[in-house]
């Protein structure tokens, strides 16, 4: 029986130890993500008047890029699920960039809730305002490199699945192999 108390000490123990972590871990994250909310830019499009061009812009504390952006990027609809699977691609919808090699849940949560809302609007982005977007969101997102994603997200958009797993074969974590 004294072992059987012994045993029990120990998994209160661990138990409170385990609480006080979430809890702590809860506080942590809170507030990480409050003060991401305010690094991160806000990308805006705005429609012009000649022939459906979009420009999206990128605002941070005392400078603002600007980017132009085809009708075509921002075209959502048109994405062939059954292509994208029949090619390896585990896709639910239009802005699923988790498909993107190189992007991950974070990042591509980051660019859903900055306005980028389809593989058309990702590639129509340079890659200096994705930059941009990364360092303004953090040291976490600093060390990504998005030199690929635009010609990736330009072959989903375009449902040139098969090329796009072509291309991410010669990919390591979304830059090219030297």
């Amino acid at each position: 029986m004294a072992g059987l108390g012994c045993c029990l000490w120990w998994f209160l123990a661990g138990g409170l130890l385990g609480w006080l972590a979430s809890w702590l871990l809860g506080r942590t994250l809170g507030r990480s993500e409050a003060d991401f909310a305010k690094a991160v830019p806000a990308v805006t499009t705005h429609a012009g008047h000649s022939g459906g061009a979009v420009r999206a812009s990128t605002t941070t504390a005392g400078s603002s890029q600007s980017v132009a952006v085809s009708a075509f990027a921002t075209h959502t609809a048109g994405i062939d699920l059954s292509a994208a699977r029949a090619a390896g691609f585990m896709i639910s919808g239009v802005d699923n960039f988790e498909a993107i090699e190189g992007v991950g849940p974070a990042i591509a949560q980051l660019l859903r809730s900055n306005g980028v809302s389809g593989f058309g609007a990702l590639a129509g982005m340079s890659v200096p305002a994705l930059q941009a977007l990364l360092d303004a969101a953090g040291p976490r997102f600093r060390t990504a490199n998005p030199g690929t994603w635009p010609e990736q997200a330009a072959l989903a958009a375009a449902n040139r699945w098969a090329d796009l797993r072509k291309l991410q074969d010669e990919l390591i974590g979304g830059v090219r192999r030297v």
